[in-house]
């Protein structure tokens, strides 16, 4: 008796109550700036306002890295980023299959009114304002380390070969580092490609944000959820796969992570730290169709932001929790 009428003001309540209701959006994002840095000894060598970039090493082994930022100030802040991809058009080379890695750039950068000439592989005369391999900002601020200062950590790759356009997909490091350039825009100074840099002849070239095609620009596609207004907006939609935000959060020491899948997959259901280390799987096989609830406990874990990844079908969702101990 308790139970049916415990049912009955729990439905009461979301009728009365005002419900918060949360939409599925994506942006597709062209680059804001993009440069590339020129292997030189002097460092004034450029390409600003070039139609292309470049990544991977010359005939004669000098390096080429592509350098591109986005401005997220179109999606709304306090919007949880759930998948991540950067699209690429490559559009000449000499070279077979490369792996090319993308890494945060630590340091802001610049680009310039530098246009390199014919192919632009060599580079042009750097111009005020450029990135270069030794500047940030030609021809007074330096990166730290020439080359670009960028972190180690590999946040998403793919094998680049022919001519053809190419994604850089979501990964848990992808997600996280746009998350925190949303959160943080003073943090957002973009991402470095780097290609294969252990021989020579490895460079490929990309058409860049200048390029006249407008369709061959740099991408960065990003899905996230963000607190919606219209009640339109909780009309489930056939075959989707959802990934619900966990309840308590913030919480200690326990959660419940709710998914749904609309038919048998295979799934995994993962916890990482806010830098993408995997710290525990928690479903990992073949699930039915429907909701699943799955109780999380956190109690090897400190206060801190983690986030939690579904994997199934060919798509990663992404969200965030918080433990407060």
């Amino acid at each position: 008796m308790k139970q049916s009428i415990l049912s009955v003001i729990c439905v009461a309540t979301m009728i009365l109550s005002p419900l918060t209701l949360y939409a599925q959006n994506s942006a597709e994002l062209t680059a804001s700036k993009n440069n590339t840095l020129y292997e030189s000894a002097t460092g004034d060598l450029s390409n600003g306002k070039g139609d292309y970039l470049f990544s991977g090493t010359t005939a004669s082994g000098e390096i080429r890295r592509t350098l591109l930022q986005f401005d997220l100030s179109d999606i709304p802040q306090g919007a949880e980023i759930e998948n991540v991809e950067l699209t690429l058009v490559m559009n000449r080379t000499i070279s077979g299959a490369m792996t090319m890695t993308l890494h945060e750039v630590l340091t802001a950068w610049g680009e310039g009114s530098s246009d390199a000439g014919g192919q632009e592989g060599g580079g042009g005369d750097a111009m005020e304002g450029d990135a270069t391999w030794i500047h940030t900002f030609y021809p007074d601020q330096n990166w730290n380390s020439s080359g670009g200062d960028y972190g180690s950590t590999v946040i998403s790759e793919v094998d680049v070969n022919a001519e053809d356009t190419y994604t850089w997909s979501t990964t848990p490091e992808f997600t996280a580092l746009v998350q925190k350039w949303l959160d943080t825009p003073d943090e957002n100074f973009g991402l470095i490609l780097v290609g294969n840099e252990s021989g020579t002849g490895t460079a490929k070239r990309f058409s860049s944000r200048h390029n006249p095609t407008e369709g061959d620009r740099p991408v960065l596609k990003i899905d996230y959820t963000g607190e919606a207004t219209s009640t339109d907006l909780i009309a489930e939609r056939p075959g989707r796969i959802e990934l619900h935000q966990n309840y308590p959060n913030p919480f200690n020491p326990s959660t419940v992570i709710s998914f749904s899948v609309p038919e048998v997959t295979d799934a995994e259901l993962a916890v990482h730290d806010i830098l993408g280390r995997k710290l525990q799987i928690l479903v990992n096989g073949r699930v039915q169709a429907g909701t699943h609830d799955i109780t999380f406990e956190a109690s090897d874990l400190s206060s801190g932001v983690y986030i939690y990844t579904l994997r199934t079908g060919g798509q990663m969702l992404t969200r965030r929790f918080t433990i407060l101990k």
